[in-house]
């Protein structure tokens, strides 16, 4: 009876997470589905589900044609690689240094930094916006990667992931002869693999789907990133709602792509970087 009662519950706890999957895919499969809708099949009473035909890719023709979203996506590819990588290497050091090298108020300084993370980004935006302009990197890829590069939350994570592995290891590289940088490039960080991949992903996707700084920054129609470009999209007295939905799609797709591939190695990143040693 306890085996069959666990059975039972186990079907039943599957059964409701299915539910709710469901009802969590099925906003994503009306976009999807949307995209390839003409406008009047968009805003038809009532509401049409599925399009007339799935051959239709006018939306999509019409967005990497006349509305040029090719130049958008490399904009958004320069802008994302640019901070990501970065990101991750400079905040890697941050956190080796939190983690394993003492010097005086370490803890103030992180803590400090942490707090940081309490201040909206609204009330650092003129701030950020007139340093921009003293460094000549308005409208710029530089004025909206470079404030994007250091992250409190990125070096978080790092320091908890490297404060999990032993220091045996840093004792005995240090006995060989080891540096403070070898130890980190050649030992410690390889073993973070699983947190420096679920770190990149967020700032992968945060970076890829950043609105506010990009819209304060950039001024050239040609430098728009995707988000912007999909906010454009809404017109004061008429939206296209199909173009909108196929836009969402079209700037959603390789971050669910990238997501799907490294889901697993994101959720273990994400669970050992709460250990400590």
């Amino acid at each position: 009876m306890k085996r069959l009662n666990k059975k039972w519950g186990i079907s039943i706890g599957f059964f409701v997470l299915a539910v709710f999957a469901l009802i969590t895919l099925v906003p994503f499969f009306w976009i999807v589905v949307s995209s390839f809708k003409t406008y009047r099949e968009t805003v038809q009473i009532p509401v049409v589900f599925f399009p007339a035909s799935f051959s239709n890719f006018e939306n999509y023709q019409e967005l990497f044609g006349r509305l040029n979203f090719l130049s958008y996506y490399k904009n958004n590819i320069i802008n994302t690689i640019g901070i990501t990588f970065p990101q991750l290497f400079l905040s890697s050091l941050a956190a080796y240094a939190f983690a394993r090298i003492d010097f005086p108020f370490k803890n103030v300084i992180f803590i400090s930094l942490l707090l940081a993370l309490m201040i909206p980004i609204q009330m650092i935006l003129m701030p950020r916006y007139k340093l921009i302009l003293d460094l000549g990197l308005f409208d710029s890829y530089l004025g909206i990667i470079i404030p994007s590069i250091p992250s409190v939350t990125t070096t978080f994570y790092m320091r908890q992931q490297i404060m999990s592995l032993p220091r045996s290891l840093d004792e005995s590289a240090y006995l060989d002869g080891a540096g403070h940088f070898r130890i980190f490039w050649s030992i410690l960080l390889p073993l973070c693999h699983s947190a420096l991949l679920a770190t990149g992903i967020m700032c992968l996707v945060f970076s890829w789907n950043d609105f506010l700084w990009p819209l304060v920054v950039i001024n050239s129609t040609q430098k728009y990133t995707l988000s912007i470009a999909v906010a454009n999209l809404q017109g004061q007295h008429l939206t296209k709602d199909n173009l909108l939905l196929t836009a969402a799609v079209v700037v959603s797709l390789p971050m669910v792509v990238v997501f799907i591939i490294s889901q697993r190695y994101f959720i273990e990143g994400i669970a050992l970087s709460g250990i400590k040693e």
